[in-house]
């Protein structure tokens, strides 16, 4: 059972990441104007994060951050899209 919910919870992380980075992408948003804006010197944490490097991932304060800053709902990150 721990296995895979481990595999759950990745394949879940994944797809929000993936869809932060196509909400990132959509509103014009380069990494590094994006970490600026949530308060990062540099966009390489925030790289980190969105190519899920060393099984990192957004909290949701980070998402919350980043759905004020592309005026978009923040449930538009959990969402299976087609």
């Amino acid at each position: 059972m721990n296995n895979e919910l481990d595999l759950k919870s990745k394949i879940f992380l994944d797809l929000v990441s993936a869809n932060v980075t196509k909400a990132r992408i959509a509103n014009g948003y380069s990494q590094l104007k994006l970490a600026t804006e949530m308060g990062y010197s540099s966009a390489s944490y925030y790289g980190r994060i969105e190519l899920r490097k060393n099984n990192e991932h957004f909290n949701l304060v980070q998402l919350y951050k980043i759905s004020q800053i592309l005026e978009i709902p923040i449930e538009t990150f959990f969402k299976q899209q087609d």
